[in-house]
């Protein structure tokens, strides 16, 4: 191909590459997977994707428990600004999951009551048994998570919701059956792990299974990304860029779980989600950029513009060859 045949398509492909750079706004490439993942699921229920992106992953993650999952979506459908707030607070700890499971959308209202008023008869319990200051009201909530487990229906069918919103217990400050033998193991203090964007530390998991935790979970996956993305800001560039290629590796392994096909080699599914979704290309470049410390369009402008090239050259020679094996008509 002569060299004036390549002015056409690569000023065509700057164009188009600086278009991208200027006006597509990257995420991280986590943030990205988790968004596909959720299009790919929640289609049929386009209200979850108005959902921020940490409780996006937390349905994704809900998902493998058919009944958690239709448990949550009944309370998504009945109290969806106090249901977000909840899965905000105590989503992923297990005890909530279980009293989720268990009551559904009857779990909302006593805990959004125990978060937004303090509770006299639980006050008095927390001075007797040796604590200092007043509950806070996350604390207060994750009492009420307890009782719904150790009590159930006796304990959630005491709250009835008004149409105004309102929230009235029924049997006012009434501390049912077992409640005092609960109160006397002490306090339990809520750690900063209830709020969904703490940092993830490896104790957590465990550094020999690190990958495997992160992987079989959206929630912790997206968690790990941002840590990363964060400690990352402030480390050498060698220390940036072994960071961002580990996270690129375990996005691989993600988008092999996106498209439901564990087999395939990290780098074969992440270039298939790539393929499926462009849009993941201008995130890995603006990733690459903040490893070197540089602004996004530094790698969006060139990695664009080489990736554009040969498909415009494609189209373009495509174009001529067509054109010259359709017969030229004299008039």
């Amino acid at each position: 191909m002569s060299k004036h045949r390549l002015v056409g398509p690569a000023v065509l492909a700057l164009l188009v590459a600086g278009l991208i750079a200027a006006f597509a706004k990257p995420m991280m490439v986590e943030e990205r997977l988790i968004s596909i993942a959720a299009h790919d699921h929640f289609g049929h229920h386009p209200q979850l994707l108005e959902q921020p992106l940490p409780i996006q992953a937390l349905l994704l993650d809900y998902q493998t428990d058919s009944l958690l999952w239709l448990k949550t979506l009944s309370a998504l459908h009945v109290y969806p600004d106090q249901t977000s707030m909840v899965l905000e607070l105590f989503g992923e700890e297990p005890e909530f999951r279980l009293a989720l499971r268990a009551q559904g959308e009857k779990l909302i209202p006593p805990v959004i009551h125990f978060y937004r008023n303090p509770v006299t008869s639980i006050e008095v319990l927390n001075r007797i048994t040796g604590g200092d200051a007043a509950l806070s009201p996350e604390q207060r909530a994750w009492y009420a998570v307890k009782f719904a487990n150790k009590e159930g229906d006796d304990f959630t069918g005491q709250f009835r919701v008004a149409p105004d919103g309102s929230i009235e217990w029924i049997w006012t400050e009434r501390i049912t059956e077992g409640v005092t033998r609960f109160f006397t193991s002490g306090i339990r203090t809520l750690e900063t792990r209830y709020r969904t964007d703490q940092e993830l530390r490896a104790s957590d998991f465990g550094w020999a299974a690190v990958d495997a935790v992160i992987i079989g979970s959206a929630v912790k996956f997206l968690k790990a990304g941002r840590v990363a993305a964060n400690t990352a800001r402030t480390a050498s560039v060698s220390t940036r860029t072994a960071s961002y290629s580990t996270r690129l590796a375990r996005a691989g392994q993600m988008a092999s779980a996106i498209v439901s096909n564990a087999k395939w080699p990290a780098f074969m599914a992440l270039a298939y989600v790539v393929v499926t979704h462009p849009s993941i290309l201008n995130d890995v470049f603006a990733g690459a950029a903040s490893v070197l410390g540089g602004p996004a369009w530094m790698i969006q402008l060139p990695g664009w513009f080489l990736v554009l090239l040969p498909l415009l050259v494609g189209i373009s020679w495509l174009a001529r060859t067509v054109h010259g094996l359709i017969p030229v008509r004299r008039s």
